[in-house]
């Protein structure tokens, strides 16, 4: 993580050089938030000053995120302060959005869509490099509703659980476009 503090127009009773240091004190706290080992994250520190408004603004920019917070108060040390604060609420819920995402598309996955490839020297079949494996939603169908499925989707086969017989059933359009039901 690659800090950097500005500091603009500061008058003589705060000492521009304390400010940095707690600047960079601070982003300390910023940098539980960040992966900074993973990609190149830039934060910068902007500290201005005009007439009784302090002003702290920080910017953070890496591959993954992009993130602004400025306040404005008459206190430096306080507007640092805040600056972070809201910084970090705004880390906080991006990383829960990701979190959150993943956890949607892992349940996804667990439900009815996973798919696993196997090497042909894990599963012993000879000339096969790749296998995939391809779980089948757990909702039976009857025929016509398969049917249905077959039309819609751009396969030549869809494979079901009959809900009249509840075997896997296979149904596919053979060469001559004839749609053909095969049980066991």
């Amino acid at each position: 993580m690659k800090v950097t503090v500005t500091a603009r127009h500061i008058s003589n009773n705060q000492d521009p050089e304390k400010l940095k240091s707690y600047a960079l004190k601070k982003s300390k706290r910023i940098e539980r938030y960040l992966k900074s080992d993973v990609d190149a994250c830039d934060v910068k520190f902007v500290l201005s000053s005009e007439k009784f408004r302090d002003t702290a603004e920080i910017s953070i920019s890496s591959r993954n995120l992009k993130a602004t917070s400025s306040f404005e108060t008459t206190d430096m040390y306080t507007a640092i302060d805040s600056a972070i604060d809201i910084i970090i609420n705004q880390l906080k819920k991006e990383t829960d959005k990701k979190i959150k995402a993943k956890r949607r598309n892992g349940a996804k996955n667990k439900e009815g869509t996973a798919q696993t490839r196997y090497n042909a020297s894990e599963t012993g079949f000879g000339s096969f490099t790749n296998i995939r494996v391809q779980k089948l939603p757990p909702k039976p169908m009857t025929v016509e509703e398969a049917s249905l499925q077959l039309q819609v989707s751009d396969a030549n086969f869809v494979t079901f659980r009959n809900s009249a017989s509840d075997n896997m059933n296979v149904l596919y359009i053979d060469d001559r476009g004839q749609i053909t039901l095969i049980e066991p």
